[in-house]
């Protein structure tokens, strides 16, 4: 019955924009359920009486754990199918949740929030990242955008609906609330997905010059041409841009409630903050896809990098609430034009063999970003008693990550392709 849906489905639309949907289902359980950590962070810190640097590594945990079980799971997508690992990771997912809404102790949050929400995030991760480029050639900056709009939906619903379901019926119940939706969100994925054209009987050539690829089939073990590639010094340089460029980003998502707290913007201005992201995410996706298309993805995601670092660098300098929201806006679109085309970038710089497995390595540097990033600017404001410092040095990296990336590009097949 399933796949007759999506059979029919195919025979009206090309089924690569149906895949494109469930990738934005998956992009949104994923960071929309992460990046609610930051409307809950006052309510852990009184329930489990933690500092701010150790709260932030239950957040650096998980997202280190993205990225680091995204290796595996990005091998497991390339052997069995990015559906039966979508279906996999949500279970993980919403498991992992619902024991956060039920943990008594710091321990119990780190293994819940940090662990198990944290695995169930990477196969969704790599699913819904990752496989555009399988999908899409022509339009693949387009497709690629669409698809990592669902970051920007789900902070738009997920963290405000949680706040207002934490100040009526309290932080477990709104936790609870959330376990339901990533759920909810997974399944619908695992409805929708496809693996390969001839699973739906989809015509790779709307997409795809003859002979010129299309989705994979299940791979049992890497070629020496992908084992070299993640070797290669392009490949490291891109692996050094990513990390700097996304330190800055965790920083900011993971502390811009209390960070607008402690400005004297309130609280409420920190949620808002958070809103607005969202909105600009989606906004920002859909049109620098489109342009990443016509001036170049790798050069689009190095002047976003660039653009992402200069505001945070910025940000402490806001002197009103309006200011610091819009610097929130020049921030959020710098970030779209980084997220929104990461496997992108990669399969122009180094090809679409083996893609789910070289993006699952490039993504470790997200890992060593969130791991370490977070926590290192909680405990820069507790000995500097303010943010302003750890805002500026972070900012600064992420200027000189997307130096890398721009480096990388000039090193492989002489930049920019596809």
């Amino acid at each position: 019955m399933v796949l007759d849906l999506r059979r029919r489905l195919a025979g009206r639309v090309y089924y690569g924009w149906v895949v494109v949907g469930a990738c934005l289902l998956a992009a949104m359980a994923t960071y929309g359920t992460s990046y609610t950590f930051g409307v809950f962070y006052d309510a852990f810190i009184a329930e489990f009486g933690v500092g701010r640097g150790a709260l932030a590594f239950v957040f650096g945990l998980q997202t280190a754990l993205i990225y680091v079980g995204g290796v595996g799971a990005g091998r497991a997508v390339d052997r069995y199918g990015g559906r039966r690992i979508a279906a996999v990771a949500g279970v993980l997912l919403a498991a992992g949740l619902g024991w956060t809404a039920l943990a008594r102790t710091y321990l119990e949050l780190l293994a819940a929030f940090g662990v198990l929400a944290g695995l169930g995030m990477a196969g969704l991760y790599v699913v819904g990242y990752a496989t555009v480029p399988q999908w899409f050639e022509r339009r693949r900056g387009t497709a690629s955008g669409i698809a990592a709009a669902g970051t920007g939906v789900g902070l738009v619903t997920l963290p405000g609906a949680a706040d207002s379901l934490i100040a009526s019926v309290g932080w477990r119940e709104a936790m609870l609330a959330v376990a339901g939706a990533a759920g909810l969100l997974a399944a619908l994925v695992v409805l929708l997905f496809a693996d390969r054209h001839a699973d739906v009987d989809a015509d790779p050539g709307v997409e795809f010059e003859a002979g010129a690829g299309g989705t994979a089939t299940p791979s049992t073990g890497l070629s020496a041409g992908t084992r070299a590639t993640v070797r290669s010094g392009p490949f490291l340089l891109v692996f050094l841009g990513w990390t700097l460029v996304y330190a800055p980003i965790y920083v900011l998502l993971s502390h811009v409630v209390l960070y607008a707290a402690d400005a004297g913007f309130g609280r409420s201005t920190g949620v808002l903050a958070i809103t607005v992201l969202g909105v600009t995410i989606v906004l920002a996706r859909l049109g620098v896809g489109a342009l990443s298309d016509r001036i170049g993805r790798v050069t689009t995601f190095v002047a976003s990098g660039a653009l992402l670092g200069v505001a945070v660098l910025a940000l402490p300098l806001a002197p009103t609430a309006t200011a610091f929201l819009g610097g929130v806006v020049v921030f959020a679109v710098g970030y779209s034009g980084t997220g929104s085309l990461l496997s992108s970038t990669l399969a122009d710089l180094f090809g679409n063999e083996d893609l789910n497995t070289m993006f699952g390595v490039a993504s470790l540097a997200f890992a060593v970003a969130g791991l370490a990033a977070p926590p290192l600017a909680g405990l820069w404001f507790e000995a500097a008693g303010s943010y302003g410092p750890a805002f500026g040095a972070f900012g600064g990296l992420g200027v000189v990550g997307a130096g890398c990336v721009l480096l990388a590009s000039r090193l492989t097949r002489g930049g920019e392709h596809g």
